[in-house]
């Protein structure tokens, strides 16, 4: 024993270092042993008011009442007016005269009240024709009855007659506030119309149109070839001799022709929705060059135009042959212009023709230049000259016009890029409508009332 704590006495310091480590270990050990792990939940905001009580001050009555007196104004002086009455007056009896008798033409009714029926609270009927629908108080119809508009590849003579009885048809669902007026003309320029002036959309004025039209290039027994035109017009019906060149036409020495008469009438009798039927736009125009058939002589003696008369002459040949066979099964004659380029261009598309002399063509912008000029000169009536579209979505003002075109083409043949440019421009220009026609089947299908 002795021995034992003198060993102890001896290492005292090494002895208390042993435990000391001893015991730090068993920390150790103990501190390793746990993992201290602090969650931290969060909780919602929540913002609650609370409710403040603040002292509330109790309203005294007044023990004396307070009379607030307002000040008056003063009243003024107004002027007093007596009216005597008017006791048994007479009113004499009023009575419109008879439409058709108005002096001057009854293009001159917008003034007057009839024309302008729209403006008085008057709905203007609404009709379609080929596609366009518009809607006007003077309507202005404008037919070509020229032999190209009864080609084959239009339709033929059977095609002309529906475009015919749609005109009437057309006529006959205006109302009784709508005037109007009908317009034929053909190549050479000669220009008919059925009233000398815009009449009524009566039931008796649409028989005369139906009187007029009817016999215009129309399907007969023993029809000849050349049974067709404005001389095949029924009874009634001016021709028009005045000359309507205007503007830019000055420079031509004769009248343009085709329907260049016929529009010019429309803006000098006011209509404010024209519709123009034709087949293309023509080579209206004039030569600058006054001679104008220089070198034609010595072209006609060349190989070139010994040919082109050849065929000519033998397309002559052909077209009355073809004539007799179809006399002969009951069909209406083949119509064709007995000219060398309207023979030759039908039956000899290829061969070469005769020099043209130079040519300057009138352009849209001349046409419409034309209508302002003539509708603002002309005193059928009081309207201005302020082109306005057409079509039902468009509303019409007085002193408005809409000027539009139905092109009836050839079926099946490369499209005439150069008249339907031309007509683009003069609708758009006269905020009108366009519309191409191709052959039989097209006609029928516009002329056709839609299914209800």
């Amino acid at each position: 024993m002795s021995g034992k704590k003198k060993f102890f006495t001896d290492h005292t310091k090494s002895s208390a270092a042993v435990v000391s480590l001893g015991i730090h270990a068993v920390f150790i050990l103990v501190a390793l042993s746990f993992v201290a792990v602090t969650v931290i939940k969060k909780d919602d905001q929540r913002f609650e008011a609370k409710s403040v009580i603040r002292p509330r001050t109790q309203l005294k009555k007044l023990q004396v009442p307070v009379k607030i007196k307002r000040p008056k104004r003063p009243p003024k002086l107004r002027q007093r007016i007596v009216v005597k009455p008017m006791v048994n007056r007479n009113i004499p009896e009023i009575k419109m005269p008879e439409i058709s008798g108005i002096k001057s033409g009854l293009g001159s009714a917008g003034s007057s009240g009839l024309g302008g029926a729209g403006s008085l609270g008057f709905s203007m009927p609404e009709f379609e024709l080929f596609g366009i629908k518009s809607r006007g108080e003077k309507v202005y119809l404008i037919l070509d009855s020229s032999a190209e508009m009864m080609y084959d590849e239009l339709g033929g003579i059977q095609a002309y007659a529906i475009i015919k009885n749609k005109l009437v048809q057309i006529v006959e669902k205006l109302g009784s506030t709508t005037i109007f007026n009908v317009c034929v003309f053909d190549k050479s320029g000669q220009t008919f119309f059925l009233f000398p002036s815009m009449a009524p959309a009566t039931e008796e004025n649409a028989a005369k149109v139906k009187a007029w039209l009817d016999p215009l290039n129309a399907i007969k027994t023993g029809m000849g070839a050349r049974d067709y035109g404005s001389k095949t017009l029924g009874p009634g019906g001016v021709k028009v001799e005045d000359d309507l060149r205007i503007g830019q036409f000055l420079n031509s020495t004769r009248d343009p022709g085709w329907w260049h008469k016929p529009a010019m009438l429309s803006m000098s009798q006011k209509a404010d929705t024209i519709f123009l039927l034709t087949n293309r736009w023509p080579g209206m125009g004039y030569s600058p060059n006054l001679d104008k058939d220089v070198g034609r002589e010595e072209w006609e003696q060349s190989p070139a135009g010994k040919k082109w008369e050849e065929c000519y002459r033998k397309g002559l040949k052909m077209l009355d042959e073809e004539n007799k066979k179809r006399a002969a099964r009951g069909d209406p004659p083949k119509v064709l212009r007995r000219e060398a380029w309207a023979i030759n261009q039908a039956y000899f598309p290829n061969v070469k023709g005769p020099p043209r002399p130079e040519w300057v063509s009138y352009t849209p912008e001349d046409f419409h230049k034309a209508f302002l000029e003539l509708r603002a000169g002309s005193k059928s009536s009081g309207m201005t000259a302020m082109p306005v579209k057409s079509g039902v979505s468009r509303r019409k003002k007085n002193g408005q016009y809409s000027f539009n075109v139905i092109h009836f083409v050839k079926k099946g043949e490369k499209e005439d890029a150069w008249s339907t440019a031309q007509f683009e421009e003069l609708t758009k220009r006269c905020n009108g409508e366009y519309q191409t026609i191709a052959g039989l089947e097209a006609i029928l299908r516009h002329a056709e009332p839609p299914e209800q």
